[in-house]
């Protein structure tokens, strides 16, 4: 097992700047200093480090980081054992794999602040991966069978959703942490997570589900 490894992610074709949050633009500033052509100037680093996510039973995962045919399969946690979990594939294969080589499903997240797209902001998408080096998810819309890459910032995450934060500049000891998303305000677009037994208002690019 390849622990820890993120997926190859697919881009929709074509050429075309991504309207889900992807790519484009010719650089900026950042602290005095010029970007380079296409890159965010307020990119967060989503390669932080922390504990392993506790995956409960019945929720839905991907493998990710395994050998041969297994990896990219989907399927439910049916339990634990030890320091691994114990997965059921959709083809009904039972499998055991770390939590490093897990990552959750989320079905139910919506799209929201699309401003090439803005016909497409509240529909829902199923999340399937993040990818921690390029800082997208791949997702699917109800009605496209190939994956998009959407950025953190344009995805509400459902509540119950494992969450892991990054890119906190005043807290950077809560960088890495796991939470839960309780909940989503619109009004001030943060959402309400529970970490370490309390709870704190976060904004949508802190978070990913892991």
């Amino acid at each position: 097992e390849a622990g820890g490894g993120s997926l190859p992610f697919f881009g929709s074709g074509g050429g075309r700047r991504n309207p889900f949050g992807g790519g484009g633009g010719g650089g900026g500033r950042r602290n005095g200093k010029r970007s380079a052509p296409g890159m965010d100037i307020d990119a967060i680093d989503y390669k932080v480090n922390g504990p392993d996510v506790e995956y409960e039973a019945g929720m839905p995962v991907r493998l990710i980081g395994v050998a041969g045919r297994q990896n990219g399969k989907e399927g439910r946690v049916v339990g634990r054992s030890g320091g691994r979990y114990r997965v059921r594939l959709d083809s009904n294969q039972l499998v055991e794999v770390s939590s490093r080589n897990l990552h959750q499903i989320v079905e139910g997240a919506s799209l929201t602040g699309l401003q090439q797209r803005p016909d497409l902001n509240g529909r829902v998408v199923r999340l399937v991966a993040f990818d921690i080096n390029a800082g997208k998810y791949q997702g699917y819309l109800d009605n496209l069978s190939q994956p998009q890459l959407i950025r953190p910032g344009n995805i509400i995450l459902p509540g119950e959703t494992k969450v892991r934060i990054a890119g906190l500049v005043n807290r950077p000891e809560m960088n890495g942490a796991v939470a839960t998303v309780v909940s989503y305000a619109r009004e001030v677009g943060k959402y309400t997570i529970s970490v370490a037994g309390r709870q704190m208002r976060i904004g949508l690019r802190n978070v990913f589900a892991a």
